[in-house]
C-alpha cells in the first residue's frame, strides 16, 4: 500500500512539474555555487603549497624577514648579523637553516610606448596611451627592483606555463620581468629594457618572465589595489647588477631572509588565538641582536605580517569559509519552498490519505512516502548541480582567480571529498525540510477529512472588517493573499535569503568603493608622490620650486607593531604627516570620524588611528598604549579615529617619527600647478614615483573586474528569487482555481481578476524586496565582520541607492511573472473547476 502511495505521490508531483522544476533548480544552484567556491579554494590551496615549498619547483618562502627601512647594510654587517642570529639561539625553537641578504630598491622603467599593451590594460581597457610619466619618447613606469643572488630562499618562480618563460638572471646586465605586466608592456625574453634607480640608469636584457612572493598580489607599495596596467613593474636582477644600477657598494643589502628548519607555524592575523609559539622566541632573539648591533630601526616580520603573502592566505581562508555557507543558504531557500509545496500537496491528497488510513495503512508508511519526495528532489538537484559545478563552475572561478590575482593554476584538480561534503549538506537540509509535512500527513484524521470539515474555511473577521469598505477587487486581493499568513511569511523569508548573497556582495562592494575611492579622491589632494632617495629630498624640492609645485614631506613606516588585549603583536603602518587637517589646502587630509586632531609636542605623544585599528584593539579615545616602531618603543595617546584606510594605520606628526626612530622623510607629496606634468628630471632625483590618478584607475579597474565576479552572485540571486516568486504565484493560483473559476462564471472579467493578481504580486514583490534589503544589510555586516581582520578591515556604510536597487529588483521580478498567472487564468477549464467545487 505504501508503494502505491509513493507512486501516487510521484504522479501528483509530476503534474506540477513547473513548480517541481523550480524547486529542483534552487537545489541545483545551491550545489553548483558550493562546488564552484569549494573547487576554487581546494585548487588555490594546492597551488600555494606547491609555490611556497622548499623544492625545485617552489620558491622556499622565508619564515622571517628582517627589513631595514632606510639605508643599507654592508656585506660584512649583514654576514655578521646572520652569524649573531645563530649565537645563543633559543634551544626549544627550530634552528636556522639559511640566512640570506637581499637588496630591494624603488626605481623607474624607461619604457618605449610602442606596444598596444600600454592601451590595453590587464584589468580592462585603459583610458588613453599615456600610462606613465612622459620623458621624451619614453614612458616612465614606477618600479621596484630586487637584487637576488639566486640562493635557496624566496627564489624567483618561473613555472612551466604559457605565462612564463626563460631563466633567472645570472649576469650583471640580465633581468627577469614580473609576468603580471610583461604582456601589458610588450616585454618578452630577449627584449632590452632601460631602468633606473635614483640617479643611476642602465640597459638590461630580459632573460625570463616570472613571479616573486613579495608581488604575488601585484599592488604598489602601500596600496591594497593593483595599479593600472603600464604604471607599475617589478624586476629581478642579480645583486651585482642592482648594486651597479643604484651606485651601491658590492654586498649591500637592506633585507635578511631567514629560513628555519621545517615549517614552523606563524601567528594568523585573522584569529584571536596565538599560533606563533614556535616563531615568537626566534623573533624576539633576532630583535635583541638587532638592538645590540645598532640596527634599531630594522623590523622583524613573519609570513602573517608580509602583505602579499597574508593577503592571498586571507583570500583563501575566506573562500574555505564561504563555500559550505553558500550551499547551505541557497538550499535552505529550496527547503522552504519544499515545505510549502508538500503542504499544498498533502492538502490536495488529503482524501486519498484518509481512505488509506481507514483501510489500515500505518502512519509510518504514509510518513515514509512523504519523506521520500524531498530526498528525490534533493538527489536530482544535487546530481545536476555536481555536474554543472565540476564541468563549468570550478573552471569559471579559477578563470576569475587568474584574471584578478594573475597567478596561473598549474594542475587543476577536483577534490571529491569537498564535492561529497556539498552534496551531504544539500541532502541533509532537504531531508529535514520534509519531516514536518510528512508528520502532518501521517496525523490527518480520516473522520474530519471525509466529513469535509477540513475544507470549511472562515475568513478572518479582522480582515473582513478591514477590507469591508474597500473596492471589491482590492478587498478580495488582500483577503486572498493573507489566507495563509505562515506560508506568506515563509515566502518573504525565502526571497530575503535569495537576495542575501547577491545583495550582501553588492552592498559590501559599494561600501568599499565609497570609502576607498572617496577618501583617495577627496582626502588626498596630491598629484604625485615622489619617494626620497638615499641622497635626500633636495633634488625633489629643487624640482618642485622650479615647476611651481606645492610639496609636503611624509614618512611612511610600515614596520610598527602593537599588542592587542590577548598579548598578540599586531603590525601597522606609521604615517608621519607634515600637518593635520580635515579640510583646506593640506595635501593629505584625514577623514576624522571621532575625536580631535593630535597636538604637536604633546606628552605623551598624541596620535590618530584608523577605526579598524581602534575597533580591533578595543582602543578607546584618550587611552594610552605602548607602540613598537622597529625595535624602539613609544607611549602614545589616542585622540581620534579616521576612516578610509584598509591597512592598519596610525598617524603621527612627522617630527615625532624623526626624533624617535631617526627616519627622515620617505616621500614627498607634490601638487602640480594647473597644466603641470612630471618629467624625467624628477624621475632622476627620486627613488620612484606614484601618480594618484593611476591608483584611482587601479581601484576602478579592479572593481570592474570584481563586477564580472559579482555577475555570478547576481545570476544566483535572481534565479533563486524568480524560482521562489514563481512557485508562490503558481501555488496561489492552484489553491484558488475553484473560486477564481466561480468568479468568472458569475461574470467577473479576466481583466479585473488579472488586476487582482497584479496587485497581489506588487505587494509581495515590494514587501519581499524590503525583506531582501534588510537581509542584505545584516548579511553585509556579518560578511564584513567575518572577512575583516587585522590585515583587511572594512566598515559597512549603508547605501540608499543599493537598498532601493535591491527592492526594485525583487519588485520587477514579481511583476514580470504576473503574465503567466493571467495566461493560466484565461485558459482555465471553467466547467471542470466549478464541478470540482460543487463536489
Amino acid at each position: 500500500m505504501s508503494f502505491l502511495l509513493t507512486k501516487r505521490l510521484a504522479r501528483s508531483l509530476w503534474r506540477t512539474k513547473v513548480r517541481l522544476m523550480a524547486v529542483i533548480l534552487m537545489v541545483v544552484v545551491g550545489v553548483f555555487g558550493g562546488i564552484a567556491f569549494g573547487g576554487y579554494a581546494s585548487n588555490v590551496e594546492v597551488l600555494y603549497d606547491n609555490i611556497y615549498a622548499d623544492s625545485n619547483d617552489g620558491v622556499n618562502l622565508p619564515d622571517i624577514w628582517v627589513n631595514l627601512p632606510a639605508g643599507t647594510w654592508s656585506e660584512e654587517e649583514s654576514q655578521n648579523l646572520c652569524d649573531e642570529f645563530e649565537q645563543d639561539f633559543p634551544s626549544d625553537s627550530p634552528s636556522i637553516d639559511k640566512c640570506e641578504p637581499r637588496l630591494v630598491v624603488d626605481g623607474i622603467l624607461f619604457h618605449t610606448d610602442n606596444s598596444p599593451s600600454i592601451v590595453s590594460a590587464r584589468w580592462g581597457w585603459g583610458h588613453g596611451p599615456e600610462k606613465g610619466f612622459l620623458f621624451g619618447d619614453k614612458v616612465l613606469v614606477t618600479a621596484v627592483w630586487h637584487g637576488i643572488d639566486e640562493g635557496d630562499v624566496d627564489k624567483v618562480w618561473i613555472p612551466d606555463h604559457k605565462c612564463c618563460e626563460g631563466r633567472v638572471a645570472q649576469g650583471p646586465t640580465e633581468i627577469v620581468i614580473d609576468a603580471h605586466v610583461a604582456e601589458d608592456l610588450g616585454i618578452s625574453v630577449g627584449s632590452s629594457v632601460s631602468i633606473g634607480a635614483g640617479e643611476g640608469r642602465m640597459n638590461f636584457t630580459v632573460v625570463g618572465l616570472g613571479y616573486q612572493s613579495s608581488h604575488f598580489w601585484f599592488a604598489p607599495k602601500g596600496s591594497l589595489f593593483p595599479a593600472e596596467a603600464g604604471t607599475y613593474v617589478t624586476g629581478y636582477l642579480t645583486d651585482e647588477g642592482l648594486e651597479k644600477l643604484a651606485n651601491l657598494t658590492p654586498g649591500s643589502s637592506n633585507k635578511l631572509l631567514i629560513d628555519l628548519e621545517g615549517t614552523p607555524a606563524f601567528d594568523l592575523p585573522t584569529t584571536d588565538d596565538f599560533e606563533g609559539d614556535e616563531l615568537a622566541p626566534v623573533k624576539a632573539h633576532v630583535m635583541e641582536v638587532l638592538l645590540d648591533e645598532d640596527s634599531g630601526t630594522a623590523t622583524v616580520n613573519d609570513r602573517g605580517e608580509t602583505p602579499s603573502v597574508e593577503f592571498l592566505r586571507a583570500d583563501l581562508e575566506g573562500a574555505q569559509r564561504s563555500f559550505p555557507a553558500v550551499t547551505a543558504m541557497l538550499v535552505i531557500v529550496a527547503s522552504i519552498t519544499i515545505i510549502v509545496s508538500l503542504q499544498r500537496l498533502i492538502q490536495s491528497q488529503s482524501r486519498e490519505i484518509a481512505i488509506m488510513r481507514t483501510l489500515g495503512v500505518p502512519r509510518s508508511s504514509i510518513m515514509i512516502g512523504y519523506m521520500l519526495a524531498p530526498l528525490a528532489i534533493g538527489l536530482i538537484g544535487s546530481v545536476i548541480g555536481v555536474l554543472l559545478g565540476v564541468f563549468l563552475g570550478i573552471r569559471a572561478m579559477l578563470d576569475v582567480y587568474e584574471n584578478i590575482i594573475g597567478l596561473p593554476i598549474l594542475n587543476e584538480s577536483i577534490d571529491w571529498s569537498m564535492v561529497l561534503e556539498i552534496m551531504a549538506i544539500a541532502m541533509v537540509i532537504v531531508f529535514l525540510s520534509g519531516i514536518r509535512p510528512a508528520w502532518q500527513a501521517s496525523r490527518l484524521r480520516p473522520l474530519d477529512i471525509l466529513g469535509g470539515q477540513h475544507e470549511v474555511r472562515v475568513g478572518s473577521k479582522f480582515l473582513q472588517n478591514l477590507t469591508a469598505r474597500l473596492p471589491t477587487t482590492i478587498g478580495l486581493t488582500i483577503r486572498s493573499s493573507m489566507r495563509k499568513p505562515v506560508r506568506l511569511s515563509l515566502t518573504f523569508i525565502a526571497v530575503g535569503l535569495s537576495m542575501l548573497i547577491y545583495g550582501s556582495m553588492l552592498m559590501f562592494t559599494g561600501s568599499m568603493t565609497d570609502i576607498l575611492v572617496g577618501n583617495l579622491e577627496e582626502g588626498q589632494q596630491w598629484d604625485v608622490q615622489a619617494f626620497v632617495p638615499e641622497s635626500g629630498p633636495d633634488g625633489i624640492i629643487g624640482w618642485s620650486n622650479e615647476h611651481n609645485a606645492t610639496y609636503e614631506f611624509v614618512i611612511e613606516y610600515p614596520f610598527g607593531s602593537v599588542k592587542d588585549n590577548n598579548g598578540k603583536s599586531k603590525p601597522f603602518t606609521a604615517v608621519g604627516l607634515e600637518k593635520f587637517a580635515t579640510e583646506g589646502s593640506s595635501l593629505r587630509l584625514v577623514n576624522l570620524v571621532e575625536g580631535d586632531l593630535p597636538a604637536e609636542g604633546s606628552q605623551p605623544v598624541q596620535v590618530l588611528a584608523d577605526e579598524g585599528t581602534a575597533a580591533l584593539l578595543d582602543w578607546e579615545l584618550n587611552e594610552k598604549r605602548l607602540l613598537r616602531l622597529g625595535t624602539m618603543e613609544i607611549n602614545v595617546e589616542l585622540v581620534g579615529t579616521t576612516r578610509g584606510e584598509i591597512y592598519r594605520t596610525i598617524y603621527f606628526h612627522r617630527t615625532v617619527l624623526e626624533e624617535n626612530i631617526e627616519v627622515e622623510a620617505t616621500g614627498v607629496y607634490l601638487k602640480l600647478e594647473e597644466g603641470g606634468s612630471v618629467d624625467g628630471e624628477l624621475a632622476d632625483v627620486s627613488q620612484g614615483l606614484i601618480e594618484k590618478k593611476n591608483l584611482l584607475s587601479g581601484i576602478e579597474q579592479l572593481l570592474e573586474q570584481q563586477a564580472k565576479f559579482m555577475a555570478v552572485f547576481v545570476f544566483l540571486g535572481i534565479i533563486v528569487a524568480v524560482a521562489v516568486l514563481f512557485n508562490t504565484l503558481v501555488m496561489n493560483l492552484a489553491e484558488r482555481d475553484q473560486e477564481l473559476a466561480t468568479l468568472r462564471v458569475l461574470g467577473a472579467s479576466t481583466t479585473r481578476l488579472g488586476s487582482m493578481l497584479l496587485g497581489e504580486n506588487f505587494a509581495i514583490g515590494l514587501i519581499g524586496g524590503i525583506f531582501g534589503a534588510i537581509f542584505a544589510y545584516f548579511g553585509t555586516v556579518y560578511l564584513a565582520s567575518t572577512f575583516s581582520s587585522w590585515t583587511f578591515y572594512i566598515v559597512v556604510v549603508p547605501s540608499p541607492n543599493v537598498m532601493l536597487f535591491l527592492i526594485l529588483t525583487v519588485l520587477i521580478i514579481s511583476l514580470a511573472i504576473t503574465p503567466y498567472g493571467i495566461w493560466r487564468l484565461r485558459n482555465m477549464n471553467l466547467a471542470d473547476k466549478v464541478k470540482d467545487f460543487s463536489h
